[in-house]
């Protein structure tokens, strides 16, 4: 059992396309386009993080919102203000409103090792009903696999591997160890393993090769180290 509700902590992000209400035309009201990814709060003051390629989707004309598919708000929409993305690692950082509802989780700055228990929470996208956008929560849970110094042509400068993989959806979302933030995934790395027999089996003057293949699915991850990093440079102290 889950210690707390995590859907006040991470969050959808979709593009939307600002329109002109008919009724009011002094507001500005959003057509949801797509589901883009994920992101979670990192303070009180409307700061979040994800990861760059989510709102590098972004069309003109579009802007990213922040999503709140949960309770009486599911279809109401947080406008993103700014964002500022990294030079060279896939992570962004975005500003909304002060006062939009913010929960953050504390970070684990400990050095991250090969069999730390880790899970993650994020959303994947069902399509539309009804002119709402339907996307649902997963929890996720494996540990971690393999960390390396060599960036192997990755985003980052320090692998960090997770047992799960991190579905459609799941890029921006928090990796957790013991509901600390240790991370945040960011995309995968597919393996494919021919595992074959050769079983030639004969039926008449027939003959036949068994071939079985496997794929292992790793997800990526940035480390909290390199998030606070990032943020400071922004001149935001985050977890605070």
């Amino acid at each position: 059992m889950l210690p707390f509700d995590m859907s006040g902590y991470v969050f959808p992000i979709v593009s939307c396309t600002p329109q002109v209400n008919p009724e009011r035309p002094q507001d500005r009201i959003f057509k949801v386009d797509r589901f883009l990814g994920s992101g979670f709060w990192v303070d009180d003051q409307g700061h979040f993080l994800t990861c760059k390629h989510v709102l590098q989707e972004l069309t003109p004309g579009q802007c990213p919102a922040i999503g709140q598919p949960f309770g009486d708000a599911r279809d109401h929409y947080i406008r993103v203000i700014e964002s500022k993305m990294h030079p060279s690692l896939d992570i962004a950082m975005g500003t909304a409103q002060p006062t939009s509802p913010s929960q953050f989780l504390p970070p684990r700055l400990l050095d991250i090792f090969p069999g730390l228990d880790t899970t993650a929470f994020g959303f994947t996208e069902w399509g539309k009903s009804d002119g709402s956008l339907n996307v649902e929560v997963r929890y996720l849970k494996g540990h971690v696999t393999r960390t390396s110094t060599e960036p192997s042509g990755l985003p980052t400068p320090y692998v960090v591997e997770v047992s799960f993989g991190c579905p459609s959806g799941f890029s921006g979302a928090p990796l957790l160890a013991d509901f600390q933030v240790v991370g945040m995934l960011y995309g995968n790395v597919e393996t494919k393993i021919q595992g074959y027999s050769l079983s030639e089996v004969q039926d008449g003057n027939k003959q036949y090769r068994e071939t079985a293949y496997r794929i292992y699915e790793y997800g990526l991850c940035h480390r909290v180290s390199d998030l606070v990093k990032f943020l400071a440079s922004c001149g935001i102290k985050p977890f605070t």
